[in-house]
């Protein structure tokens, strides 16, 4: 009786043992990018579709999620996965591509270029990714992706003061030179064929361009943005700022239906970073015919004045 009791007593500890799972539930949730510091075109925030991506720390997919347009919410921007608890996981996410992303293995992903068809086909959102190591299902069950624009933005103004009395130049069409038409989705990108980059690129004229023939308060003009994809330091083609203006002074006049030309590159030893803001400031001094350190004049357009 004594060893049947023994056994009993045995068994019944056992049965109240809680076995620790190894895994756990968890909430990964895409973060939008902050807004900059004034209103712009496009929404630089809106997401309309997202793919996901969990890969485990031996490069094996665990998790995949697609969310279309149609299927689109503020609630869908949270997915659950099952991982191993402490354990690190790499994960990847895009947003506003418009259509679903199918990698087998994470270099294919990593080695990823996302192509636009055209400088501004960003109607349904700027495309975005994320990049996120070592993340690991702690004891809050959540982890945070924050997401990041694909795309750099100028904002461009024009600082009129120190031109002669009699000079006058009216902006009428500002454009990205050497724009990239394509990017890495999740490393470091630049231009490295001719055939990545558009042969127009972003640009804007009439209305648009409204801001630059305007002063404000402090004697500048007011601002127009311009957006182009990341193109960093080593790129076959430095990106740069095109901008057409009608000049007149006593001197010489732009001739009808023709332009003097302003060019400059966009932060030229270093390029531009993907969710990056470029404030610029083109300053033409004295006749505004004269060229400055970083950037270039064409004044072909110019006749003589009687």
């Amino acid at each position: 009786m004594g060893r049947r009791a023994g056994w009993l007593i045995i068994l019944l500890v056992a049965a109240c043992t809680r076995v620790e799972e190894p895994s756990r539930e968890v909430s990964i949730t895409l973060l939008a990018p902050a807004l900059h510091t004034r209103s712009s075109d496009p929404e630089e925030s809106l997401i309309t579709d997202y793919n996901l991506f969990v890969y485990n720390s031996f490069g094996f997919l665990e998790k995949k999620a697609y969310v279309p347009r149609r299927e689109f919410s503020q609630e869908a921007m949270r997915v659950s996965a099952r991982l191993l608890k402490e354990s690190p996981y790499i994960i990847l996410a895009a947003a506003n591509l418009g259509y679903e992303l199918n990698f087998r293995t994470i270099e294919e992903a990593l080695s990823y270029r996302y192509h636009m068809a055209y400088p501004d086909e960003f109607s349904q959102g700027i495309p975005m990714a994320a990049f996120l190591e070592d993340a690991v299902a702690g004891n809050d069950a959540m982890i945070e992706v924050k997401l990041e624009r694909l795309l750099t933005r100028v904002d461009l103004r024009i600082d009129r003061r120190s031109l002669n009395e009699d000079v006058s130049i009216r902006v009428t069409s500002v454009q990205v030179g050497n724009a990239p038409s394509a990017v890495l989705l999740f490393g470091n990108s630049r231009v490295e064929s001719w055939t990545q980059i558009f042969t127009e690129g972003y640009f804007k004229t009439g209305q648009d361009v409204y801001n630059l023939n305007h002063d404000t308060l402090d004697g500048i003009s007011g601002t127009v943005s311009l957006y182009l994809l990341e193109n960093g330091p080593g790129a076959l083609a430095n990106s740069y700022i095109e901008v057409k203006a009608d000049y007149h002074s006593s001197s010489c006049h732009t001739r009808p239906g023709e332009s003097l030309v302003y060019r400059f590159h966009i932060n030229e030893d270093h390029g531009t970073e993907r969710n990056s803001l470029y404030p610029i400031i083109l300053k033409p001094i004295g006749t505004g015919l004269e060229c400055t350190d970083g950037w270039r004049l064409e004044k072909e357009a110019l006749a003589t004045a009687f």
